[in-house]
């Protein structure tokens, strides 16, 4: 039921930002951002909740603690970079978001070096190498 209302939130805002733009696109950005910060906080508290599951998933699994820090570490860069460059774009301000999404994917890249260190040591190990 919570996402109905979050959606409703959504539309409402959507709705108000259209017909505020016009007259003052400043007050249609903030009110938007607003809309989507408040929503963005009222997840957040289920998020607690979901990662320890995740967590919980993937130690059952044997999967390694250093994995788990890479996924939710890469998790939160895509999810804080998304809503970043969707709130530059809605300013208008194409060429930003893009370089956002740029640096969030290389951020995400140095996160999960770990990752590629230890797939390539069991690759090279399984034929030999090392």
């Amino acid at each position: 039921m919570e996402i109905f209302a979050l959606c409703t939130v959504g539309i409402l805002t959507a709705v108000m930002a259209l017909l505020l733009r016009r007259q003052s696109p400043q007050t249609a950005l903030l009110l938007s951002l607003g809309a989507g910060t408040l929503i963005i906080l009222s997840v957040l508290k289920n998020i607690l909740l979901t990662t320890q599951s995740i967590e919980s998933l993937l130690q059952s699994g044997g999967i390694s603690a250093e994995y788990i820090v890479i996924l939710f570490k890469t998790l939160g860069v895509c999810f804080l970079t998304e809503f970043t460059c969707d709130a530059v774009t809605e300013a208008g301000m194409l060429s930003l978001a893009t370089n956002i999404s740029f640096a969030g994917k290389v951020t995400v890249l140095i996160a999960a070096m770990p990752l590629f260190r230890d797939v390539i040591a069991a690759i090279t190990s399984m034929i030999g190498g090392g």
